[in-house]
């Protein structure tokens, strides 16, 4: 058992079947309930960046006692090769709701992450709600946290030398955008204003460094996530170059429909708050110009914008004029 107050860890109280090796360990423990409480170790070795104590046979008597299974040793950030800082801590509870996590982690990038990898990548996330129209990144300046979205949706955009407004993307539930920590604390090429009222999830730097150096296979997901980010910036450059208005517009309801849609029928309906220049933005041109490509679209029956609301009535014509495979 372990309990406030002053002492030193007893390995008298382990059961022999929890494998546990350190030389010397001096615990100070920190004033207070133990729930609140944690104790400081200074190890002279190097253990895994994170070591479990496995004690299954000692149950928790009281509200000041816990068992030493629930205990968990994390390392402290700043910690020398030689004397590693370590606290030892009952595991914290994850503060986001189930629905979230499950739209989080059916991510593509996390897909062939590990299970341990995944419980520890959403215990270190912390949780945050904004309203529409709150900045969240400054294009330019440096930010220590990358964030995720659980629900609601993020407007990234930057400006132009000329002091143009532009609209790069849409961050959508289960993407992730500021690429700045992830990548090694770049200044941010976008700024980051959420779009509508949301839910986001952050990770700070030094804890995104814990964690792929603890686990290899959440390492490559980041390299595979940072691949496709890559891939994407590079298509969307080609098709601004190249492809005509109407294409544009096509491509960019159907990628607004997958991330954003609720199916209906034939088509769907983009469940969005998008106004006209929003819309410009996401496809660089004027208004003026977009007006009449979605002048094209209606004439077609193929687009529906009654009741400020934006429905493809058909996803294969759409398909068609962005010339994708239906």
């Amino acid at each position: 058992m372990v309990s406030p107050g002053v002492g030193r860890l007893c390995t008298r109280q382990i059961p022999r079947d929890a494998h546990i090796a350190f030389a010397f360990a001096q615990v100070r423990w920190q004033a207070g309930a133990f729930p609140a409480c944690r104790q400081r170790a200074i190890v002279p070795l190097q253990p895994e960046p994170s070591v479990t104590l496995h004690a299954p046979t000692h149950p928790a008597v009281s509200d000041r006692f816990a068992p030493l299974h629930a205990l968990v040793w994390r390392p402290e950030p700043g910690s020398s090769a030689q004397h590693r800082s370590w606290t030892l801590e009952r595991p914290r509870p994850s503060v986001i709701s189930p629905t979230h996590q499950r739209t989080l982690l059916a991510a593509d990038w996390l897909a062939g992450v590990g299970e341990a990898a995944r419980e520890a990548f959403m215990a270190a996330l912390g949780v945050t709600k904004v309203a529409a129209g709150e900045q969240l990144l400054h294009q330019g300046e440096d930010s220590v946290l990358w964030y995720g979205v659980a629900s609601g949706a993020v407007r990234l955009g930057s400006v132009s030398a000329s002091g143009r407004q532009l609209s790069a993307a849409l961050v959508a539930p289960g993407e992730w955008f500021g690429e700045g920590p992830a990548l090694g604390r770049l200044a941010e090429a976008c700024s980051a204003h959420a779009h509508a009222d949301s839910v986001l999830v952050s990770l700070r730097l030094d804890t995104l460094r814990r964690l792929t150096a603890a686990h290899a296979d959440l390492r490559h997901a980041l390299l595979r996530w940072s691949a496709v980010r890559q891939r994407a910036a590079m298509e969307a450059v080609l098709q601004a170059a190249s492809a005509p208005l109407s294409q544009r517009l096509a491509a960019c309801l159907l990628d607004l429909g997958q991330r954003f849609g609720q199916p209906q029928e034939e088509g769907f309906r983009i469940a969005l708050p998008l106004t006209q220049t929003d819309l410009a933005q996401l496809v660089a041109t004027s208004r003026q110009r977009l007006n009449q490509g979605m002048q094209d679209l209606r004439r077609l029956r193929v687009l529906d914008t009654r009741e400020a609301q934006i429905t493809v009535l058909s996803t294969e014509a759409l398909q068609r004029r962005a010339r994708l495979p239906a």
